[in-house]
Order: C-alpha cells, then structure tokens, then sequence
C-alpha cells in the first residue's frame, strides 16, 4: 500500500508557498500527494476611486 498525503490550502497556491519542500520531499520518498483547495482564487480589488471591493 502506497504512503498518502492530503495537502489542505486556503488559497491556491498556498501549498506551494507553505509547504512545497514537504511535499517534494515526500513525493520523492514514494508518497502520492492530494491537494484540496478550499478558496476560488478570486481575486479582490479596491476600485480606482477609493470605493468598495470589486469582485471578479
């Protein structure tokens, strides 16, 4: 039976960010990896007059 891990993130690309020396490291050691990204990745702006957020 092979190692698995389950790699959870906010955001995407927060795995990468946070934890992607981990991640190599234990792919390369025979685990296989899962990622679940609980966010869009939407980003969210202020308008150019000062308002409110934008939304995408």
């Amino acid at each position: 039976m092979k190692n698995k891990i389950l790699i959870v993130a906010a955001h995407p690309d927060d795995e990468v960010l946070g934890c992607f020396g981990t991640i190599s490291k234990l792919i390369k050691q025979g685990y296989e990896a899962y990622t679940l990204v609980l966010g869009e990745g939407k980003t969210s702006r202020y308008d150019e007059n000062g308002g409110g957020v934008l939304r995408n």
